[in-house]
Protein backbone atom coordinates (compact mmCIF):
# COMPACT_ATOMS: atom_id res chain seq x y z
CA UNK A 1 0.00 0.00 0.00
CA UNK A 2 2.62 2.52 1.07
CA UNK A 3 4.75 1.79 -2.00
CA UNK A 4 1.91 3.20 -4.16
CA UNK A 5 1.99 6.52 -2.27
CA UNK A 6 4.01 9.22 -4.07
CA UNK A 7 7.55 9.59 -2.76
CA UNK A 8 7.04 13.23 -1.85
CA UNK A 9 3.98 12.47 0.24
CA UNK A 10 5.58 9.44 1.82
CA UNK A 11 8.84 11.11 2.90
CA UNK A 12 7.91 14.79 2.80
CA UNK A 13 7.37 15.04 6.55
CA UNK A 14 10.69 13.34 7.20
CA UNK A 15 12.49 15.73 4.85
CA UNK A 16 11.06 18.69 6.78
CA UNK A 17 12.23 17.04 9.98
CA UNK A 18 15.68 16.53 8.46
CA UNK A 19 15.87 20.22 7.54
CA UNK A 20 15.06 21.23 11.11
CA UNK A 21 17.42 18.54 12.37
CA UNK A 22 20.34 19.93 10.36
CA UNK A 23 19.78 23.32 11.98
CA UNK A 24 19.66 21.68 15.41
CA UNK A 25 22.87 19.81 14.65
CA UNK A 26 24.55 23.11 13.87
CA UNK A 27 23.41 24.40 17.26
CA UNK A 28 24.68 21.30 19.05
CA UNK A 29 28.04 21.60 17.25
CA UNK A 30 28.38 25.20 18.46
CA UNK A 31 27.41 24.16 21.96
CA UNK A 32 29.95 21.36 21.95
CA UNK A 33 32.69 23.72 20.78
CA UNK A 34 31.69 26.10 23.59
CA UNK A 35 31.72 23.30 26.16
CA UNK A 36 35.21 21.98 25.38
CA UNK A 37 37.30 25.02 26.38
CA UNK A 38 34.90 26.29 29.04
CA UNK A 39 34.64 23.21 31.24
CA UNK A 40 38.04 21.59 31.00
CA UNK A 41 37.86 20.72 34.70
CA UNK A 42 34.78 18.53 34.35
CA UNK A 43 35.25 14.91 35.29
CA UNK A 44 36.65 12.66 32.60
CA UNK A 45 33.56 10.44 32.67
CA UNK A 46 31.27 13.40 32.00
CA UNK A 47 33.45 14.66 29.16
CA UNK A 48 33.45 11.15 27.68
CA UNK A 49 29.65 11.01 27.81
CA UNK A 50 29.39 14.45 26.18
CA UNK A 51 31.75 13.34 23.40
CA UNK A 52 29.81 10.10 22.91
CA UNK A 53 26.46 11.93 22.68
CA UNK A 54 27.87 14.41 20.15
CA UNK A 55 29.44 11.58 18.13
CA UNK A 56 26.12 9.72 18.07
CA UNK A 57 24.35 12.91 16.99
CA UNK A 58 26.90 13.37 14.20
CA UNK A 59 26.45 9.79 13.00
CA UNK A 60 22.67 10.23 13.15
CA UNK A 61 22.93 13.35 10.98
CA UNK A 62 25.14 11.63 8.40
CA UNK A 63 22.98 8.52 8.10
CA UNK A 64 19.70 10.45 7.94
CA UNK A 65 21.07 12.74 5.24
CA UNK A 66 22.27 9.71 3.31
CA UNK A 67 18.85 8.07 3.54
CA UNK A 68 16.88 11.09 2.34
CA UNK A 69 19.33 11.87 -0.46
CA UNK A 70 18.93 8.34 -1.76
CA UNK A 71 15.16 8.18 -1.23
CA UNK A 72 14.32 11.58 -2.74
CA UNK A 73 17.01 11.81 -5.44
CA UNK A 74 18.53 8.47 -6.41
CA UNK A 75 15.31 6.47 -5.94
CA UNK A 76 12.91 9.22 -6.98
CA UNK A 77 11.57 7.34 -10.02
CA UNK A 78 12.99 3.94 -9.17
CA UNK A 79 10.46 1.23 -8.22
CA UNK A 80 12.96 -1.53 -7.50
CA UNK A 81 12.79 -3.60 -4.33
CA UNK A 82 15.84 -1.84 -2.86
CA UNK A 83 14.23 1.57 -3.31
CA UNK A 84 10.66 0.85 -2.25
CA UNK A 85 10.54 -2.05 0.20
CA UNK A 86 13.98 -2.94 1.54
CA UNK A 87 15.04 -1.56 4.91
CA UNK A 88 18.15 0.54 4.18
CA UNK A 89 21.22 0.36 6.40
CA UNK A 90 21.43 4.12 6.87
CA UNK A 91 17.89 4.41 8.22
CA UNK A 92 18.55 1.51 10.60
CA UNK A 93 21.69 3.28 11.81
CA UNK A 94 19.79 6.54 12.27
CA UNK A 95 17.14 4.81 14.39
CA UNK A 96 19.76 3.12 16.54
CA UNK A 97 21.75 6.28 17.15
CA UNK A 98 18.58 8.21 18.00
CA UNK A 99 17.31 6.03 20.84
CA UNK A 100 20.87 5.42 22.07
CA UNK A 101 21.44 9.17 22.32
CA UNK A 102 18.19 9.48 24.25
CA UNK A 103 19.31 6.75 26.65
CA UNK A 104 22.66 8.35 27.47
CA UNK A 105 21.11 11.78 27.96
CA UNK A 106 18.41 10.33 30.22
CA UNK A 107 21.10 8.63 32.29
CA UNK A 108 22.87 11.98 32.51
CA UNK A 109 19.66 13.53 33.84
CA UNK A 110 19.20 10.62 36.25
CA UNK A 111 22.50 11.64 37.84
CA UNK A 112 21.26 15.23 38.04
CA UNK A 113 18.06 14.10 39.74
CA UNK A 114 20.21 12.11 42.18
CA UNK A 115 22.30 15.19 43.03
CA UNK A 116 19.59 17.85 43.09
CA UNK A 117 17.07 15.57 44.79
CA UNK A 118 19.39 14.84 47.72
CA UNK A 119 19.96 11.27 46.56
CA UNK A 120 16.31 10.38 46.21
CA UNK A 121 16.47 6.70 45.28
CA UNK A 122 12.83 6.49 44.23
CA UNK A 123 12.96 9.29 41.64
CA UNK A 124 16.41 8.32 40.36
CA UNK A 125 15.32 4.71 40.05
CA UNK A 126 12.17 5.72 38.17
CA UNK A 127 14.22 7.71 35.67
CA UNK A 128 16.71 4.87 35.14
CA UNK A 129 14.01 2.23 34.79
CA UNK A 130 12.02 4.19 32.21
CA UNK A 131 15.23 5.02 30.33
CA UNK A 132 16.12 1.32 30.23
CA UNK A 133 12.57 0.48 29.11
CA UNK A 134 12.67 2.89 26.17
CA UNK A 135 16.15 1.67 25.25
CA UNK A 136 14.97 -1.93 25.41
CA UNK A 137 11.97 -1.22 23.19
CA UNK A 138 14.30 0.57 20.78
CA UNK A 139 16.59 -2.46 20.53
CA UNK A 140 13.64 -4.80 19.98
CA UNK A 141 12.21 -2.46 17.33
CA UNK A 142 15.53 -2.27 15.51
CA UNK A 143 15.95 -6.04 15.69
CA UNK A 144 12.44 -6.63 14.34
CA UNK A 145 12.92 -4.21 11.46
CA UNK A 146 16.33 -5.62 10.52
CA UNK A 147 14.99 -9.18 10.69
CA UNK A 148 12.06 -8.47 8.38
CA UNK A 149 14.24 -6.29 6.11
CA UNK A 150 11.09 -4.34 5.17
CA UNK A 151 10.92 -0.61 5.68
CA UNK A 152 7.15 -0.72 6.21
CA UNK A 153 7.63 -2.81 9.35
CA UNK A 154 9.06 0.28 11.02
CA UNK A 155 5.67 2.00 10.83
CA UNK A 156 3.51 -0.93 11.92
CA UNK A 157 5.57 -2.32 14.78
CA UNK A 158 3.97 -1.81 18.23
CA UNK A 159 7.45 -1.30 19.66
CA UNK A 160 7.74 2.04 17.87
CA UNK A 161 5.10 3.87 19.96
CA UNK A 162 6.21 1.93 23.05
CA UNK A 163 9.74 3.30 22.64
CA UNK A 164 8.41 6.84 22.15
CA UNK A 165 6.07 6.64 25.14
CA UNK A 166 8.89 5.30 27.30
CA UNK A 167 11.00 8.33 26.39
CA UNK A 168 8.12 10.73 27.01
CA UNK A 169 7.41 9.27 30.47
CA UNK A 170 11.09 9.33 31.40
CA UNK A 171 11.41 12.98 30.31
CA UNK A 172 8.26 13.92 32.20
CA UNK A 173 9.64 12.39 35.41
CA UNK A 174 12.95 14.21 34.95
CA UNK A 175 11.36 17.59 34.24
CA UNK A 176 8.86 17.37 37.08
CA UNK A 177 11.48 16.21 39.58
CA UNK A 178 13.97 18.94 38.77
CA UNK A 179 11.31 21.64 38.77
CA UNK A 180 10.06 20.41 42.13
CA UNK A 181 13.50 20.54 43.75
CA UNK A 182 14.64 23.82 42.21
CA UNK A 183 11.51 25.89 42.68
CA UNK A 184 11.94 28.89 44.92
CA UNK A 185 9.50 27.78 47.60
CA UNK A 186 11.68 24.75 48.43
CA UNK A 187 15.07 26.39 48.02
CA UNK A 188 14.48 29.05 50.69
CA UNK A 189 17.14 31.32 49.16
CA UNK A 190 17.44 35.02 48.44
CA UNK A 191 16.48 35.23 44.78
CA UNK A 192 18.17 38.55 44.07
CA UNK A 193 19.70 37.48 40.78
CA UNK A 194 17.43 34.48 40.15
CA UNK A 195 20.36 32.18 39.43
CA UNK A 196 18.49 29.04 40.31
CA UNK A 197 15.40 30.21 38.49
CA UNK A 198 17.49 30.54 35.33
CA UNK A 199 18.92 27.05 35.78
CA UNK A 200 15.45 25.70 36.50
CA UNK A 201 14.13 27.37 33.34
CA UNK A 202 16.81 25.69 31.21
CA UNK A 203 16.11 22.26 32.75
CA UNK A 204 12.34 22.53 32.33
CA UNK A 205 12.44 23.98 28.82
CA UNK A 206 14.83 21.30 27.54
CA UNK A 207 12.84 18.57 29.24
CA UNK A 208 9.60 19.78 27.67
CA UNK A 209 11.14 19.79 24.18
CA UNK A 210 12.29 16.19 24.38
CA UNK A 211 9.08 15.04 26.07
CA UNK A 212 6.82 16.68 23.47
CA UNK A 213 8.93 15.32 20.62
CA UNK A 214 8.68 11.75 21.92
CA UNK A 215 4.95 12.17 22.60
CA UNK A 216 4.39 13.46 19.06
CA UNK A 217 6.00 10.31 17.67
CA UNK A 218 3.72 8.09 19.72
CA UNK A 219 0.58 9.98 18.65
CA UNK A 220 1.48 10.23 14.96
CA UNK A 221 2.19 6.49 14.85
CA UNK A 222 -1.56 5.81 14.95
CA UNK A 223 -2.18 8.34 12.19
CA UNK A 224 0.42 6.60 10.02
CA UNK A 225 -1.43 3.34 10.47
CA UNK A 226 -4.34 4.75 8.45
CA UNK A 227 -2.71 7.17 6.03
CA UNK A 228 0.66 5.59 5.26
CA UNK A 229 2.23 9.06 5.02
CA UNK A 230 4.90 8.29 7.64
CA UNK A 231 4.40 11.48 9.65
CA UNK A 232 6.41 9.98 12.52
CA UNK A 233 9.52 10.57 10.44
CA UNK A 234 9.26 14.33 11.15
CA UNK A 235 9.73 14.19 14.94
CA UNK A 236 11.88 11.09 14.49
CA UNK A 237 14.43 13.09 12.49
CA UNK A 238 14.89 15.67 15.24
CA UNK A 239 14.33 13.71 18.45
CA UNK A 240 17.90 12.56 18.95
CA UNK A 241 19.14 16.09 18.28
CA UNK A 242 16.81 17.60 20.86
CA UNK A 243 18.34 15.26 23.44
CA UNK A 244 21.90 16.21 22.46
CA UNK A 245 21.05 19.92 22.56
CA UNK A 246 19.26 19.49 25.86
CA UNK A 247 22.29 17.98 27.56
CA UNK A 248 24.72 20.53 26.14
CA UNK A 249 22.44 23.48 26.96
CA UNK A 250 22.14 22.41 30.59
CA UNK A 251 25.91 21.96 30.92
CA UNK A 252 26.71 25.27 29.22
CA UNK A 253 24.13 27.13 31.32
CA UNK A 254 26.61 26.85 34.18
CA UNK A 255 28.91 29.31 32.42
CA UNK A 256 26.52 32.25 32.58
CA UNK A 257 25.63 31.56 36.20
CA UNK A 258 29.28 31.17 37.20
CA UNK A 259 30.39 34.31 35.36
CA UNK A 260 27.70 36.46 36.94
CA UNK A 261 28.46 35.11 40.38
CA UNK A 262 32.17 35.91 39.96
CA UNK A 263 31.49 39.36 38.51
CA UNK A 264 29.16 40.43 41.30
CA UNK A 265 30.89 38.44 44.03
CA UNK A 266 27.60 37.29 45.48
CA UNK A 267 27.92 34.17 47.64
CA UNK A 268 25.36 31.58 46.71
CA UNK A 269 25.39 28.53 48.93
CA UNK A 270 23.52 25.81 47.16
CA UNK A 271 24.68 22.33 48.07
CA UNK A 272 25.98 20.38 45.07
CA UNK A 273 24.53 22.70 42.41
CA UNK A 274 27.56 24.87 41.53
CA UNK A 275 29.72 21.78 41.21
CA UNK A 276 27.50 19.60 39.06
CA UNK A 277 30.04 17.75 36.94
Amino acid sequence: MSSAIPTGLRWGAGFIGLTVGLALYGVSACQYLLYLPTFRDDKRLLKSVVFLVFALDTLNTITLTSFYCRSLIVCRWNTSYACTLEMPWDLSSAIGTSFTTAFFVQCFYAHRVWIIGNRNKFLTGAVLITALVQFGFGIVLLGEVCHSDLINSLFVSPFSPANALGSAICDAIITTSIYFYLRSSRAGLLWKENYIQKLNFVFVRMGMFTCLGALAMAILYYHDQKSGTNLTTAPGAILGKTYANSMLAVLNARKGIRDRQQAQELPLEIPTLPSIH
